[in-house]
């Protein structure tokens, strides 16, 4: 039996921050398989991918799944992948929750992620938030989270990974986080209730080339973790519609001939001071 890591990372660091994870669980004895679905149109771009999810998946005895955060909620695609895993019939398999974000707020994140694993048969015995570096932030007077996750991040993740290794081992009950994973203050769990992330992000997702300006070099291509974009007839092109763009702005940030427009920057420089917003205390924690 297997631990399986489900993983969405747009700009790398919750992918970092799961092979980390990982590592450690391995370092324990504990066998662990990933599944990145960053860039991977098998989970990206299909509608149906419970089957897809079960093949992929397979036997295990627990599942982590790890996300960023947008606009306080779980990243929409991962969100969207939780709610289509197939559903657990036999025993509840236990499942821990992994968000990293740009420090500023987790809020609804993981409990939204909890109540969705929930419904699929498994039990949240935990949540994880890192901080992490603010890739959105690149531009502004001062970049949010620099250099994070760092030695702190290490040492919750070391706290997480002897609590999973206990309930592997029978150690210790696997017992549902359900009101752990609420402890944002329940005003900002109602707002976020009405408040989703297409809601709030919506009408900003009108990302664009500007022909004039772009070389054809490709970097918003393979930047890009929902593959916005392709090269057709020798120029770079948006293939898919604007709606699947989740604002990440690696296309942006990556771009050498800065040809890609992208109205959310703005946008996120104002709400977040140009990257002086108070940050949530802790950071970094685990909750259970």
């Amino acid at each position: 039996m297997k631990v399986v890591f489900l993983v969405f990372s747009p700009s790398g660091h919750t992918l970092l921050t799961a092979q980390n994870f990982m590592n450690m669980l391995e370092n324990k004895g504990v066998s662990c398989d990933m599944i990145n679905i960053t860039k991977n149109d098998n989970y990206i771009q299909k509608e149906d991918i419970t089957h897809t999810l079960y093949s992929d998946i397979g036997e295990h005895c627990m599942l982590v799944v790890c996300a960023p955060i947008y606009a306080g909620h779980c990243e929409q695609n991962m969100l969207r992948i939780i709610h289509m895993l197939p559903k657990r019939k036999n025993g509840r398999i236990p499942a821990i929750l992994l968000v990293t974000y740009g420090g500023v707020h987790s809020s609804v994140a993981l409990e939204e992620m909890g109540k969705g694993i929930r419904s699929r048969g498994y039990i949240p015995i935990m949540g994880i938030k890192i901080a992490a570096e603010h890739t959105l932030t690149a531009t502004f007077k001062k970049r949010i989270n620099r250099q994070l996750p760092g030695e702190k991040e290490q040492q919750v993740l070391a706290e997480a990974a002897e609590i999973a290794v206990n309930v592997l081992n029978g150690k210790t009950d696997a017992v549902d986080a359900k009101k752990a994973l609420e402890y944002a203050p329940f005003p900002k769990r109602l707002m976020f209730r009405i408040l989703s992330q297409e809601k709030i992000h919506g009408k900003y997702k009108k990302v664009a080339i500007n022909s004039q300006i772009c070389n054809g070099c490709g970097q918003c291509i393979r930047a890009c973790p929902v593959n916005m974009f392709a090269c057709v007839d020798n120029k770079v092109q948006l293939i898919r519609n604007p709606g699947h763009c989740i604002l990440c702005a690696e296309c942006y940030h990556h771009c050498s001939a800065g040809a890609i427009i992208h109205p959310y920057i703005e946008v996120a420089r104002k709400r977040l001071s140009d990257g002086f917003a108070e940050l949530e205390n802790p950071q970094s924690a685990v909750y259970r």
